[in-house]
């Protein structure tokens, strides 16, 4: 019997994202500089306009982080949804 991946547990703070995708990598994604980019692991949330491209960044890498991190306005469904 095939054993089944468990989904891994969604990144739930900008540390934990920028740790993930690295900072070099993430600036090269948004085009911002590197002390920039640094100083997001201090925000609650990550600029909007980098929501698309950063998800998109961490689901090739199979994590997940909630919307909510850039300040999406979501419901607690669709924050499910997106874990």
């Amino acid at each position: 019997m095939r054993k089944q991946r468990e989904s891994p547990k969604p990144l739930e703070t900008t540390g934990k994202v920028l740790d993930a995708l690295g900072i070099p990598r993430v600036c090269a994604l948004t085009g911002a500089r590197y002390k920039v980019v640094w100083d997001w692991r201090n925000d609650e949330t990550f600029p909007s306009r980098y929501f698309l491209v950063m998800t998109w960044a961490l689901k090739k890498k199979r994590l997940t982080a909630p919307p909510s991190l850039w300040g999406q306005v979501t419901t607690a469904e669709m924050e499910k949804a997106a874990a």
